[in-house]
């Protein structure tokens, strides 16, 4: 029997949880584009994605002194800007890769070795149903 054989194996893996790695943890910037006041007089950038990011000065936690001045915001038009909503988009798009990925791998696994196939080549029609993975689906 293969690597992954006996059923409780297979189900170990299956009910595992696959936290994202730290690789991913990296910050989506956006140009600013212009700004905003919200409805409590706060700055607010407005970013190239469409979002909006708030750039408050509140010292001594975050200083901007420059979101006093409209000299001061000009300054930063076309600067970069983490968008904290396109961050999560990102990971919640990468979390239901990672699972339908799981999800196919494990069960084309699980069919190659009904079928009688050797390890090696439950392993290939497990890669190989990778190609039948719908993105689109996913992220939508």
């Amino acid at each position: 029997m293969g690597r992954l054989g006996k059923p409780e194996e297979i189900a170990a893996i299956r009910n595992r949880t696959w936290p994202l790695r730290p690789w991913y943890d990296v910050d989506m910037k956006r140009k600013i584009v212009g700004y905003h006041l919200d409805a409590e007089s706060h700055w607010v950038a407005e970013l190239e994605c469409g979002h909006g990011q708030h750039v408050r000065d509140d010292p001594p936690w975050k200083e901007r002194p420059w979101v006093r001045t409209e000299e001061g915001r000009a300054s930063r038009l076309g600067q970069d800007l983490n968008c904290v909503r396109c961050d999560e988009f990102a990971r919640k798009v990468a979390e239901a890769v990672i699972k339908e990925c799981r999800e196919s791998l494990v069960a084309a696994y699980e069919d190659a070795g009904i079928s009688g196939l050797c390890a090696e080549g439950r392993w290939e029609m497990a890669l190989d149903s990778l190609h039948s993975i719908n993105l689109s689906k996913i992220i939508s």
